[in-house]
């Protein structure tokens, strides 16, 4: 089974590669570091070993006493995806929000935030390449030429820290290395599809190595619009250049550029949805032969319905646009004293985002929302570790400034006035924290971790009625609203039962911890005591283990876990108001996973999730007070991979499909009917031709192989007779071919 694929030239740096988007292979997940090329796709009986960083160095996957998944490179282009948020349909519990590329919101064992405002982090952490990435508008696009994913469930307080109360998804890209590689591929596919993605990598000297990456995704609109122009297309850019370094015997220094661009691809993907006020207040349905606002069946407050019950043929008359330029600059230096390694960690992001659409997804000037963000992010992560007497330590720093300025515009042109508003954010923190792994004898070890945070955030905030400026709120008018500090602590507690080498059992406490904030309130004049909410606090039992089996051929993972969730930060929307809320939850749910290799052809992966999410004392826009399931955590989940390779001749075949299936979920905090997403199953299937005497490989696949229909996507605002929609793209078809340097 082949590893990461490294493809070796011995000649120096000289040339470019382009083109590329999906580069295929074997591994589902594998260890990304293996420099092995296979020659046969029938060649081991074993299961590859992964490697992963979730505590901060270099690990055996199965000896993590954390429930963890990682995809590798080859893992991630035998997927065939271009989408981060890809990657949750063959990892356990976790979901994806994705309405477009202006967010995307991982959902992680029910812990989420749905605030679409740009100001909100989410409690489930981004990371790339041990960076925190605040803003979730800046996530899309980051998953080009890497070197695996490791998604991390559960809270990550002591060494992450920073708002992964739910966990952390975390890409690492591939490095420059000392020999010539590189590689490049086209894509081709559904709705005039042509994305590239290439890297090419070598040293520059003796002692300097560079690596550039580049990726690119266009395609026109899935969804027809009678109005103009279809809805769905996408200009997407990207660019990467790494610097690596030997300044020193035993120090290296590691540079890193990065630059995503969405060229006015296309947003507000709603079709138009007609709802009713049930006996809670909150969005249900309308048949086609129902007359509730009296104007015609199946018709809204307005008048008006969908000439075509397609889900994917739209007639709004305003195009939503989405125009980001995101950029952002690493340096990593380490230093070697021999008793332990110093890590360095300096990064800054710069974002800026211009988001229009047509909120009620008709021909109708009803509703229209516009937003612009301007964000800076400066971090600074100072890290320790080592191993002394056969105890792993670690200790480090942590320095992050964020200031994000924010303009909306809610227009409601039938109920009120133009709204104009906005909210400028400024964030720092400071944080130590350290992790302690014990090992008492051969077979039994323990972990203690912890971190303390401290966090100031400042508010200015603003509306204007018809350009009329009628609300203020900084810290001259209102400094017990608008300046809020947060400090507290999170940390860890494990113990490991590693009975022989290829077992591990363990029980851990974790407390994670996500500071508060401000809320939009974005819009009407807003209720200004609305704005603040508190900080949530989410300590998780969890008892687990992990099994390698019948000489190394399969890995049997298994997890149960209990989150008493305090203060859950519930994000509602009731009429024309949103706000956030501090609720108690408690979660409960368990974990199975298998992969395996069945013969020296067939790999396997099976998943299952159990999930009981609820969330208490919610208040009804009518007033009762209910618990409710927490929003797009659907109680049952299973999914699972197989992919069999053979050879013909000395050229090599090989077949994949990988499935999910959802059980029953909502998309907001009141489980309102409209935002209801029943079960569904989503397949892909993907072909590859390896030919040995040609430098290139051949790929076929389906996505969404049965053309399933499925929201990613709902608001209720069911106070003007609707409901925004977004549904995934439909069955996507495509072929791609990657040229590599062998």
């Amino acid at each position: 089974m082949n590893k990461m694929t490294r493809l070796l030239c011995r000649r120096p740096l000289t040339a470019a590669l382009l083109a590329t988007s999906i580069a295929s292979n074997a591994a589902y997940a594998q260890q990304a570091d293996e420099p092995k090329e296979k020659t046969s796709a029938v060649e081991s009986t074993e299961i590859g070993e992964i490697t992963v960083t979730a505590q901060r160095r270099v690990q055996n996957i199965q000896k993590v006493g954390v429930a963890i998944s990682a995809i590798g490179a080859d893992g991630l282009a035998s997927l065939g995806r271009q989408d981060i948020s890809a990657i949750t349909n063959q990892i356990p519990s976790v979901q994806a929000n994705t309405y477009s590329a202006t967010q995307v919101v991982f959902n992680i064992r029910g812990v989420s935030q749905n605030d679409f405002a740009d100001s909100q982090e989410g409690p489930v952490a981004f990371y790339n390449d041990e960076v925190y990435v605040a803003s979730l508008g800046a996530i899309s696009g980051q998953n080009f030429d890497l070197e695996r994913v490791e998604t991390l469930r559960g809270p990550q307080g002591s060494l992450f820290g920073r708002n992964a109360t739910g966990g952390l998804v975390q890409v690492f890209t591939a490095k420059p290395s000392r020999e010539l590689e590189g590689f490049g591929t086209l894509t081709v596919g559904s709705y005039g599809q042509i994305s590239t993605e290439a890297a090419i990598s070598g040293p520059v000297n003796d002692s300097v190595r560079a690596r550039l990456s580049i990726s690119t995704n266009h395609n026109d609109g899935y969804l027809s619009n009678d109005q103009g122009r279809d809805k769905g297309y996408t200009n997407f850019y990207a660019g990467r250049l790494q610097l690596a370094a030997d300044v020193g015997p035993s120090t290296t220094l590691l540079v890193k550029g990065q630059l995503l661009r969405n060229a006015n691809d296309s947003a507000g993907l709603y079709g138009h949805t007609t709802t009713i006020q049930n006996e809670f207040g909150v969005g249900a349905p309308v048949g086609p032969n129902d007359n509730p606002y009296g104007t015609c069946n199946g018709c809204d407050l307005f008048g008006y319905k969908d000439a075509n019950d397609d889900i994917y043929v739209s007639n709004t008359n305003r195009l939503g646009v989405f125009d980001r330029t995101y950029y952002s600059a690493t340096a990593r230096l380490t230093h070697d004293f021999g008793f332990a390694t110093l890590a360095s960690i300096t990064d800054y992001q710069n974002l800026k985002k211009l988001y229009q659409d047509d909120g009620d997804g008709s021909p109708n000037d009803i509703f229209t929302y516009d937003s612009r963000q301007q964000l800076e992010q400066w971090s600074e992560e100072l890290r320790l570790s080592g191993e002394t007497s056969g105890i792993n330590w670690t200790v480090g720093g942590y320095l992050f400034r964020l200031k994000t300025a924010n303009q909306y515009v809610a227009d409601f042109p039938l109920f009120f006035d133009r709204l104009d508003y906005y909210t400028d954010i400024r964030t720092q923190s400071e944080a130590v924290f350290g992790q302690v792994e014990y090992p008492f004898s051969n077979v039994f070890s323990a972990i203690v971790g912890a971190r303390y945070s401290w966090e100031r955030k400042t508010l200015d905030y603003g509306v204007s009625d018809n350009g009329v400026l009628n609300t203020v709120v900084n810290r001259i008018t209102h400094p017990e609203i608008s300046s809020k500090t947060f400090n507290n602590y999170s940390g860890k507690v494990e113990l490991d039962f590693k009975p022989s080498n290829s077992a591990l059992f363990y029980v851990s406490a974790n407390r994670g911890t996500k500071a508060g904030g401000f809320g939009t309130l974005g819009y009407v004049p807003p209720d200004i005591d609305r704005i603040n909410y508190g900080e949530e606090i989410l300590t998780n039992y969890e008892g687990g283990f992990k099994l390698t089996l019948f000489d190394r051929k399969l890995h049997f993972n298994g997890s149960i876990f209990h989150y008493d969730y305090d203060g859950y930060q519930a994000y509602s929307v009731i009429g024309t108001t949103q706000f956030i809320t501090n609720k108690d939850a408690r979660i409960d749910g368990v974990e199975l996973q298998i992969d395996g290799r069945v013969s020296d052809a067939l790999t396997f992966s099976l998943f299952g999730t159990y999930l009981d999410a609820k969330v208490r004392d919610i208040a009804m826009p009518t007033g009762e007070r209910l618990s409710r399931r927490m929003p797009q955590a659907p109680k049952w989940s299973f999914g699972g991979m197989a992919r069999y390779e053979w050879n013909v001749g000395s050229n090599e075949m090989a077949l994949q499909t990988d499935w999910k299936w959802n059980s029953t979920q909502y998309f907001d905090t009141f489980n309102s009917p409209i935002s209801l997403q029943k079960d569904y199953a989503i397949g892909n299937i993907r072909a590859e031709f390896k030919p040995s005497k040609a430098p290139f490989d051949i790929a076929v696949f389906v996505q969404n192989v049965t053309d399933q229909k499925y929201l990613v996507y709902s608001t209720d605002l069911s106070f003007i007779s609707l409901a925004q929609h977004v549904f995934a793209r439909p069955r996507w078809v495509g072929a791609s071919i990657t040229f590599k340097l062998r």
